[in-house]
């Protein structure tokens, strides 16, 4: 698969979700995921790096 960067629009909402909460549960990033129509795995892998960075 090719990689594909996230709109403003997709990340702007990710941010908030994260200021929110950083450890959103598998439901949480499911509906994330239907909300953005994106992998459920990429939604994981931008809360796993968003945290990673904080660090």
């Amino acid at each position: 698969k090719r990689r594909r960067r996230l709109t403003t629009e997709e990340s702007e909402f990710l941010m908030v979700q994260f200021n929110l909460n950083g450890r959103p549960t598998a439901q949480e990033r499911d509906s994330f995921a239907r909300h953005l129509k994106l992998d459920r795995r990429t939604i994981q892998v931008w809360f796993q790096n968003r945290r990673a960075k904080l660090k």
